[in-house]
């Protein structure tokens, strides 16, 4: 349970005491799991966390107490991101699904070259979006890495681009080709 009273001086000194002990010992044990960034900022939060420990001048602490902390910081991480992951899948697979169903409402398909046109349509960034998670089936993070922003960015800029192009598909109807919308 977390500490409600200030942290003092004492506590903090202890807490540097300990971070100074067994920060290696912490990073090690997160790097094991993780990549070098994400084990600095778990060990970093193990430290963080300890200041919040109730009645920690009267604890002994050890580096498998600390540990510990590390294993459950590192295990709340992975959870995190399988739902996060979870989310985008159900997601894309949702946008999947409303294309498909689109294109197989539609009396003409498009032809690669209208998609290529309406494609073109697209900012940039939403275009690569587009490109990289539906077409191309990418990742979030896969993406994210290729186009050097964040994962909700890629979401939001492929959100936007799905949305794009099917309103130009409803503008499109049987009489109007996607090529006559287009130019």
């Amino acid at each position: 349970m977390p500490d409600t009273t200030p942290i003092t001086t004492d506590r903090a000194n202890r807490v540097l005491d300990l971070f100074d002990a067994y920060y290696k010992r912490v990073f090690c044990f997160a790097r094991k799991s993780l990549a070098s960034g994400a084990a600095e900022d778990i060990a970093q939060e193990v430290f963080t966390r300890l200041l919040q420990v109730k009645d920690l001048e009267n604890k002994e602490v050890s580096s498998s107490y600390l540990i510990k902390i590390a294993d459950n910081l590192i295990k709340r991480r992975y959870n995190k991101n399988q739902r996060k992951n979870r989310y985008i899948d159900s997601q894309r697979t949702e946008v999947v699904h409303d294309l498909k169903h689109y294109c197989d409402s539609t009396d003409q398909p498009w032809s690669s070259m209208e998609i290529t046109k309406a494609l073109e349509t697209l900012p940039t960034h939403e275009r690569d979006a587009v490109r990289l998670v539906v077409c191309e089936g990418l990742s979030y993070d896969e993406a994210s890495a290729s186009l050097g922003v964040p994962v909700s960015t890629v979401n939001n800029w492929k959100y936007r681009g799905i949305n794009k192009l099917k309103a130009l598909a409803e503008v499109t109807d049987g009489t109007n080709t996607l090529k006559q919308n287009i130019a």
